[in-house]
């Protein structure tokens, strides 16, 4: 048990086989190099794993020449436990040559990405290597040279041996991996597919393997017990790889490793910032409450004096004894008659009365100067506010009570998350926005939304990868001007992914990261996705005023047409009982 000697003795060991003296002999000469923080002799694989939690630090130790090493070796093919991270030392049959005990392990599932030492004696000195199979079905072995270990020098370990594992075994000699990919009718979703190809063609010559494409309908859902589309191939095993990116969930994260996010292209909904108009009503805009308040303030005052200017005069006039000869046109102490010329005042109109003596002319004219000067700025904003956009549409909220029309690109993952959604607000979406009762649901080809979007209050959802690639090319430079981005599904990266514990999975993520490393990951997004393009015309974004933006000052004149013919008929009602009475 020397051998144990030429491993960083900082590991926990665990032993399958060795005798009780062997065992506090090997302890003590341990202990006194300082070394592992803990030894176990066990076959329990399952606890010692489960209750680890630093699985990369676990070195299992067997020797060949025991006679129960067969039991743990099978036990550990079983339980997978020959696989990345945990690590093996193996100190082979000493009456066996290599080939033998290679042929011995020949059934077991020593993979590309285990790190599994067999050690060979030949005299005094112990050859080491690293035996593995490219995949479980194969069954030729790959043997690379760890280096040998003598007690009188120690352990000589090959120079290579300071290259990662995944690097130094990334030459897999021309081996097929199986890539689904989505592939259905949608001209986008075939972009989608070739910028997909292309990017993982260079992670195929990085590893010096050849592609093979299975072509599937849809991403993949959870339908009848089981995965079907591209996650299902994966799950099956018809497939190693997802060839088309995917969004991140729960579910798939059990049955998948995620690799690398290849685009920043997502799925969102893109609208244009509405009028002011369309989300508010202008006409109680342009002041603040307190100015408003202030003005009421002012109304009442002027009222006030007016009322008690018109009793001055009044008075007057009667002392003078000239009430028969009075102008009809003076104002009368009268609410109706003040409330009247208030209004004129506001509205600048003038009014057919008003103060004859100096006070109240005087009144009069600071009146109609201060409302004047409310009446200006007042136009003035209404005038900058039916050229204003809205910017109070900032979440989904907002987007469901907006009066925004709503509708979705057509494909398969939005028609799962859309008509699967069980959050409130999404749920809410989907049922009174998209799919109201009783209506055809609102999903669309992306080029009929886009142009939707152009000409409509409207909010899309879609890949806005290739959503802007139209938007460039249907929208004049001043419409793609307040382009507004919301998140709906929250983990909305797509991601590249292989199955689930695939002994290539930290292949793959190095050769990925090194295709964005490269640039090889930007330069096909750039010839396949669209960024959100950039507003550089403010100047065409004037539009004529449409209904909503004067349909508060419409629905105000029908209010008072309404209640005008009331009075009207309340007057001819009162003035045909009047006359009633006098005739008796």
């Amino acid at each position: 048990m020397e051998l144990i000697h030429l491993y960083h003795l900082q590991f926990k060991k665990i032993f399958s086989y060795v005798t009780k003296e062997r065992k506090r002999e090997l302890i003590n000469e341990l202990n006194d190099n300082g070394c592992p923080k803990l030894i176990q002799f066990t076959q329990n694989f399952d606890e010692t794993t489960r209750n680890d939690n630093k699985q990369q630090n676990l070195i299992f130790v067997t020797d060949l020449n025991c006679p129960e090493s067969s039991k743990l070796i099978k036990r550990a093919n079983r339980t997978e436990i020959f696989r990345s991270p945990y690590r093996w030392l193996v100190i082979g049959n000493y009456d066996k040559n290599k080939e033998e005990i290679l042929n011995y392990l020949t059934h077991y599932h020593i993979l590309i990405d285990s790190h599994f030492i067999l050690s060979i004696k030949e005299a005094d000195v112990f050859t080491l290597y690293l035996p593995y199979k490219q995949t479980s079905n194969s069954s030729e072995w790959k043997l690379e040279s760890f280096g040998t270990w003598t007690a009188r020098h120690g352990l000589n370990k090959t120079s290579n041996m300071a290259v990662e594992t995944s690097i130094r075994r990334k030459n897999l000699g021309g081996l097929l991996i199986s890539t689904s990919i989505v592939m259905v009718g949608d001209i986008h979703i075939k972009l989608i597919a070739k910028a997909s190809i292309n990017q993982l063609d260079p992670l195929y010559n990085f590893l010096n393997a050849s592609g093979h494409f299975i072509y599937t309908d849809n991403w993949g859902y959870f339908v009848n017990g089981s995965y079907n589309g591209m996650i299902g191939d994966v799950v099956r095993g018809a497939a190693e790889l997802t060839g088309t990116p995917l969004f991140i969930t729960e579910s798939r994260i059990r049955v998948l490793d995620f690799l690398s996010s290849p685009t920043k292209s997502t799925v969102k909904f893109v609208f244009r910032q509405p009028s002011l108009s369309y989300q508010n009503n202008l006409f109680i805009l342009p002041f603040k409450p307190q100015v408003w308040l202030c003005i009421l303030g002012l109304t009442i005052l002027m009222t006030f004096i007016l009322f008690v200017n018109a009793r001055w005069e009044n008075i007057k006039s009667d002392s003078q004894e000239v009430s028969k000869t009075f102008d009809k046109t003076s104002l009368t102490p009268k609410m109706s008659e003040i409330s009247l010329m208030i209004i004129g005042a506001i509205t600048q109109q003038g009014s057919y009365a008003e103060l004859k003596g100096t006070l109240g002319r005087v009144v009069m004219f600071l009146m109609f100067l201060s409302f004047l000067f409310l009446y200006t700025s007042y136009s003035a904003n209404i005038v900058a506010l039916l050229q204003s956009s809205s910017n109070q549409i900032k979440t989904l909220a907002d987007l469901l009570n907006s009066k925004l029309e709503m509708g979705t690109e057509d494909t398969p993952y939005n028609r799962h998350h859309f008509t699967t959604a069980t959050e409130p607000v999404k749920k809410a979406i989907y049922e009174k926005k998209i799919a109201p009762p009783g209506t055809k649901p609102n999903f669309m080809d992306l080029e009929d939304g886009v142009k939707k979007l152009q000409k409509e209050p409207f909010a899309f959802n879609m890949f806005v990868g290739l959503g802007y690639k139209l938007v460039e090319k249907y929208f004049l430079e001043h419409e793609k001007c307040g382009l507004q981005e919301i998140e709906y599904i929250e983990e909305n990266k797509p991601w590249y992914t292989c199955r689930k514990n695939s002994p290539f999975k930290e292949m793959y993520k190095i050769g990925l990261l090194r295709n964005h490393e490269h640039g090889m990951i930007s330069r096909e997004n750039r010839l396949i996705y669209t960024e959100k393009p950039v507003c550089i015309v403010h100047g065409g974004t004037f539009d004529s005023v449409n209904m909503t933006d004067f349909y508060p000052a419409l629905l105000m004149l029908v209010y008072g047409i309404v209640l005008s013919l009331v009075l009207l008929i309340l007057e001819i009602l009162h003035w045909r009982r009047s006359r009633v009475t006098s005739t008796k």
